[in-house]
């Protein structure tokens, strides 16, 4: 069989996939309906791949079958070795031996034809595959055959050249392919981010109708409790609490005024109070400790005689000298002035307290009711302006997600016109 039996169909013989796939007599198109398009834009491109490759294949059939003639031809013959050459005898047979089998093996391979794009690259693969492994082979092994089998490696070399322009062939018509094919996928891909993209729009929109719906809430709820706010703060009850509520902080005012003059009083004595607390009782300790830092406490004691007994025995000592202060005098007047200060300071301590008790059992509960009421309101307030803020930035989003699908789909709809030669408007619902 001669080599290079290479023959081209005319492109005329082939339909176009333009004038073989069935347009829908619609200008505009679902994303559904252009995606079949697209499949049935591809079928109509795999068959008219499948339609040249067909050529190729049967031209490579006819040659693996002239291969594996030849293999079995190798295969009969006996290598006719002479003198020298009878050491190579082992070496040679083993070359024929591998050389028959992997031919033989190669010859038997089946080249399907594709169904789809993928198997088109696999048809390339496994066609490429087996004239590497064929190469692979003949070279290892080509001294051999040129030396001791001439006549069988001239047809192997012209069934190998025949077979390689196949494959450049099956090459080009593969790449051409994929060149052709590249709009439908860059139209696909397309096709599927719009889809991604409407899909989010729907995640956006149904979130929108969510807030709206917390917002709703929100709102009702506010009215409900700036209504009850008015109600409570114009009422007799809430101005009767105020009252109690200013005169109780006036008190309070006036009993921390108190504390802070005691508090100065005996800071004066922190010196004495200090030197005199060795060896002493706990209860001393503690009394001392009282004194030092918060000294109006013992105003609010039943009894005070515990703390004048202290703070006359502290005199003493320092009147007889047991406690050595640098200004002794001062102390002792300071001390004079508190001890003689004592059931006075009590009486206006206890004044103070029953003052702000008896304040304090009026009814104020509607005081704190309102400051309840006003912390909802500001708490609901806040969750409704982040609620208005998110309901914002989900329509944002699906407006910019819209405008981006509705780009996608004309310059989609561009390329179904350039692919068909008919003008399609995309649309999603």
């Amino acid at each position: 069989m001669p080599p290079f039996r290479l023959f081209k169909k005319k492109s005329s013989d082939i339909p176009s996939a333009e004038q073989s796939v069935p347009t829908p007599a619609t200008d505009t198109l679902t994303i559904q309906q252009a995606q079949d398009l697209l499949e049935s834009l591809e079928s109509v491109k795999v068959k008219e791949l499948s339609a040249r490759l067909a050529r190729v294949k049967e031209s490579a059939v006819e040659s693996l079958k002239v291969i594996d003639i030849l293999a079995e031809a190798m295969d009969r013959e006996n290598v006719k070795l002479e003198g020298m050459e009878q050491r190579l005898k082992s070496v040679v047979e083993h070359s024929k031996k591998t050389v028959v089998s992997s031919l033989k093996r190669e010859a038997g391979l089946e080249l399907p034809l594709p169904q789809s794009a993928n198997d088109a690259k696999k048809f390339k693969e496994r066609f490429e595959n087996m004239m590497k492994r064929i190469g692979e082979v003949s070279g290892s092994h080509s001294k051999v055959l040129n030396a001791f089998m001439k006549k069988h490696s001239g047809k192997m070399k012209d069934e190998f050249e025949f077979l390689t322009k196949l494959l450049n062939e099956t090459r080009a018509i593969i790449s051409e392919f994929d060149r052709d094919r590249e709009p439908i996928i860059r139209c696909g891909n397309m096709l599927n981010t719009a889809l991604q993209k409407i899909s989010s729009i729907k995640l956006s929109e149904s979130s929108a109708n969510n807030i709206e719906k917390e917002i709703e809430d929100i709102e009702g709820e506010l009215n409900k409790l700036e209504s009850e706010l008015a109600a409570t703060s114009s009422s007799n009850e809430f101005e009767q609490a105020s009252i109690s509520m200013r005169n109780i902080a006036e008190a309070e005012k006036k009993q921390e005024a108190f504390h802070a003059k005691i508090k100065d009083l005996f800071s004066h004595l922190s010196r004495a109070f200090t030197k005199y607390s060795y060896g002493i009782t706990k209860d001393t300790e503690q009394r001392l400790r009282t004194m030092s830092h918060e000294p109006w406490e013992i105003f609010y004691e039943i009894n005070v005689e515990p703390y004048l007994s202290l703070l006359l025995e502290i005199r003493r000592s320092i009147d007889t000298g047991q406690i050595q202060l640098k200004d002794s005098d001062k102390v002792l007047q300071y001390l004079d002035t508190i001890i003689e200060s004592l059931p006075d300071l009590q009486q206006k301590a206890q004044a103070l307290k029953i003052e702000i008790d008896s304040f304090r059992e009026l009814n104020i509960d509607i005081v704190y009711k309102l400051k309840g009421l006003e912390e909802k309101i500001m708490q609901n307030t806040e969750v409704l302006t982040r609620s208005r803020q998110d309901l914002e930035q989900q329509r944002r989003q699906a407006k910019d997600k819209k405008e981006e699908v509705h780009a996608i789909l004309k310059e989609a709809g561009e390329i179904l016109a350039e692919l068909t030669g008919q003008k399609y408007s995309l649309r999603y619902d």
